[in-house]
């Protein structure tokens, strides 16, 4: 077993940091445009539809450098949304005709995607979704409400999980099940009323760069070739997009915690009272110490799920044991980060209360710890 990383890898990783840090210095509204001119959209795309042709263990070696120089979580995991949710997802389920209309536009960032399966009533358990996807003779029509999407008001395609109506086939008998579809924003009748009308963002309390919002579909027409999978079946596509996203959409908090514990750790050494740096007390030495131990707990398992993946297996349960793990860690970095420098810590400007409202929102997108902790029961037989 080899822990070690290629020159090329480290190439990639270096080349990704320092697109973090320019991302990290331009305006909020440019910071997407950054990722996109500089390839972090199509990391692991094949090279033939636009992207790098990566594998996901150094996709996620690359996305821990973009979160050691680029602080904003939020357009971070946008990114991953896009990326994780939505372009590997084609590239795992799509035809070859869905994969060359869509993948290239993807991986270049002139089309943003995102996923809309949450809704009022089915959170945590997507198989209770409402919105219903409608058979008609040219296609789908879908309607219904969905909350908290990522990149909602600026995506250009939503990967969109719905109740399969069965308007339309014979006898109008519905189908069982979901059906997975990938809707464009814009259409045949955008010179109508919108089709797919996206609220405002939301004021949540961290992440605020991934700019989470509802989305109305509003009997939105689209072509057979919108369909994901089969029909009826869209849970299950729906999952396999879960399980990329879960294994490395918190890959960029390991570079972001591996910067704060640098920053842990020279605080700790300059830090005097009584004339003695505070990291001599032993509750401040163990603090950090603890930090660095979540750090490269939630490493191993996130590079463990990559690498299940990589070799072609389903990693479900390796997906939901890197992504509980890693946003529980982080949490509780953020935590300690903050406890160690006492009332400074606590200070907005300190930027420390901000971290924690982003690793509390990590413990929540892409499935709760319960949620993740049913997979992995499942997984073991129970």
């Amino acid at each position: 077993m080899d822990f070690g990383w290629t020159p090329a890898q480290r190439a990639v990783h270096d080349r990704m940091r320092a697109l973090g840090a320019e991302a990290d210095g331009a305006a909020p509204d440019e910071r997407m445009r950054v990722l996109a001119r500089g390839g972090a959209l199509g990391l692991p795309i094949a090279r033939d539809l636009g992207g790098e042709g990566l594998d996901l263990v150094t996709t996620a070696l690359a996305y821990e450098g973009l979160g050691a120089a680029l602080r904003d979580g939020g357009v971070l995991l946008a990114a991953g949304a896009h990326l994780f949710g939505v372009a590997l997802l084609l590239a795992r389920v799509g035809t070859p005709a869905q994969q060359r209309a869509w993948l290239p536009r993807m991986a270049s960032g002139d089309c943003m995607a995102t996923v809309a399966a949450t809704e009022a009533g089915a959170g945590s358990d997507v198989a209770s979704v409402q919105a219903r996807a409608d058979r008609t003779p040219a296609g789908y029509r879908l309607t219904g409400e969905k909350r908290y999407v990522t990149w909602a008001d600026r995506a250009d395609v939503y990967f969109a999980i719905a109740r399969d109506g069965g308007e339309g086939r014979p006898g109008g008998a519905p189908a069982r099940g979901l059906t997975a579809l990938l809707v464009p924003r814009a259409g045949a009748d955008a010179a109508d009323a919108p089709r797919v009308r996206p609220g405002a963002p939301l004021a949540t309390a961290g992440l605020r760069g991934a700019r989470l919002a509802p989305v109305s579909f509003c009997g939105c027409e689209v072509g057979p070739d919108a369909l994901l999978g089969r029909a009826g079946a869209g849970l299950a596509v729906f999952q396999i997009a879960m399980t990329y996203e879960r294994a490395l959409i918190l890959a960029f908090r390991l570079g972001a915690m591996e910067r704060a514990l640098g920053e842990a750790v020279r605080f700790a050494r300059e830090r005097e009272i009584g004339g003695q740096a505070i990291a001599r007390h032993e509750a401040v030495a163990h603090r950090v110490a603890q930090m660095k131990l979540r750090l490269e707990t939630s490493r191993l398992l996130i590079y463990r799920a990559a690498w299940e993946l990589d070799q072609g297996h389903r990693g479900q349960a390796e997906a939901a044991l890197a992504k509980w793990h890693a946003a529980d860690s982080a949490v509780l970095f953020a935590l300690d980060d903050l406890r160690l420098r006492g009332g400074a810590g606590y200070l907005e400007e300190s930027g420390l209360p901000s971290a924690v409202d982003d690793a509390l929102g990590g413990s929540i997108h892409s499935g709760t710890s319960d949620v993740l902790a049913t997979v992995v029961a499942r997984w073991l037989g129970l």
